[in-house]
């Protein structure tokens, strides 16, 4: 079932020398219970599509739709939403229980649910602990357990980030991809997340959109994207001794000093290559099997769009 539904959204911003084009009639369809991913360089419009979502921005053209309501007409239906950005910051002299009481009034959540609905989100994130900490006096990954905690506040079926590990330490982007999985997974909150980085993506998103010069460029899951880009993979192969040397290049092989690569399409058989070898009196001492990744699509796809131009 479409959760989104993004329906010919333009956009556009005026400038000295007249007019930026920031999206460019874009359609999309987001699921409920999927984490899906905006993929693109900078500048290509993901932020600005998020505005929009939440009602922040007004597009020129088009329409965003919540469970087929219109939110131009329906602006209620945004109520269902949250937003995180990693560069989400509160009041140094705030206290974690503080930002919660008051983003829960500005909610306009009861008194009484609001305490509850607070012991729930400190215990789920495991901050009760740091409960009457000030925000400024927080570790990095504290705070950002808090600005989770904030935004499932008013339970949002729908959780847009944007770029939630920006500028993070490894480690702590790591517990943040881990909380963000598992608010999907615990909760069923369907997310749309922004995101520079490929790994990350890769790891967390069901399906990406990757999005250029405010255009959408393809939509899929991860894996049959690569395979549009990329029709075969490579495995390097440690024999220890090239024994024919000649015979590995008939079979279209290619050495690399006591290696072998051997290039295979997407449905290439690989242990038919392997009993190659093997029949051959070769010994296979190591193996590394090479497939592109997100990034190298990512790579590719700029590079063919580039061509186009």
């Amino acid at each position: 079932m479409d959760l989104i539904e993004i329906i010919g959204v333009s956009k556009r911003f005026k400038e000295k020398k007249g007019y930026f084009r920031a999206l460019d009639d874009v359609n999309l369809e987001i699921r409920k219970g999927e984490i899906f991913g905006l993929l693109g360089p900078n500048g290509a419009g993901k932020t600005t599509l998020l505005n929009i979502i939440l009602g922040i921005v007004l597009p020129d053209r088009g329409k965003v739709k919540i469970k087929g309501r219109d939110i131009g007409k329906e602006r209620e239906i945004v109520e269902k939403m949250n937003y995180v950005s990693g560069e989400t910051r509160f009041h140094w002299v705030l206290t974690v229980k503080d930002v919660l009481k008051f983003y829960g009034v500005s909610y306009g959540i009861s008194r009484k649910k609001l305490k509850r609905k607070i012991d729930e989100l400190l215990c789920f994130f495991e901050i009760e602990n740091i409960a009457y900490r000030k925000f400024d006096s927080l570790s990095t990954g504290e705070k950002m357990r808090l600005i989770f905690a904030k935004a499932l506040l008013n339970e949002p079926e729908i959780l847009l980030f944007d770029e939630p590990t920006l500028g993070l330490d490894p480690q702590i982007a790591v517990k943040v991809r881990g909380e963000i999985a598992r608010i999907n997974r615990e909760l069923g909150t369907t997310v749309l997340l922004t995101s520079h980085y490929m790994q990350e993506v890769e790891q967390l998103c069901h399906r990406i959109a990757f999005i250029r010069k405010g255009k959408i460029v393809d939509v899929g899951k991860v894996e049959d994207l690569k395979k549009r880009k990329f029709s075969t993979y490579e495995v390097v192969v440690e024999v220890g001794e090239i024994k024919d040397a000649d015979l590995l290049r008939r079979k279209g092989f290619e050495i690399k000093g006591k290696k072998v690569r051997i290039i295979l399409s997407s449905q290439g058989n690989l242990g038919e290559a392997l009993s190659f070898l093997f029949k051959n009196g070769y010994r296979v001492l190591n193996l590394e099997i090479k497939r592109p990744t997100l990034e190298d699509y990512f790579i590719k796809s700029l590079e063919d769009e580039d061509k186009m131009v």
